[in-house]
């Protein structure tokens, strides 16, 4: 039977959890859920070539997020910013990620 699913692939270093923004990000108050967060968001843009898009239309916002994650909307909206203090997110001026 053949196997008709599309696979993607994200490289990460091997030290990735160990850099600095890594780092500081899980010492923070729910910074396992940050990074859990941050892994699914990575993951979740791979089919648009690093974007977070719905149906390549629509960009991410954190209630969507929130969503598709399974966290809680507060807890987006910290991650997010704490993402783009960390340099771990880029956001354009469109609002796509």
């Amino acid at each position: 039977m053949a196997d008709n699913k599309k696979y993607y692939y994200m490289r990460l270093k091997e030290n990735f959890f160990e850099t600095e923004e890594m780092t500081l990000l899980e010492a923070m108050p729910d910074g396992i859920l940050y990074s859990n967060i941050l892994i699914k968001l990575y993951l979740k843009s791979l089919k648009n070539e690093g974007r977070l898009m719905f149906k390549d239309t629509i960009p991410y916002n954190a209630q969507m997020i929130a969503t598709v994650t399974r966290h809680q909307i507060g807890t987006v909206e910290k991650a997010l910013s704490v993402f783009k203090e960390l340099g771990l997110i880029e956001v354009l001026d469109n609002g796509m990620i």
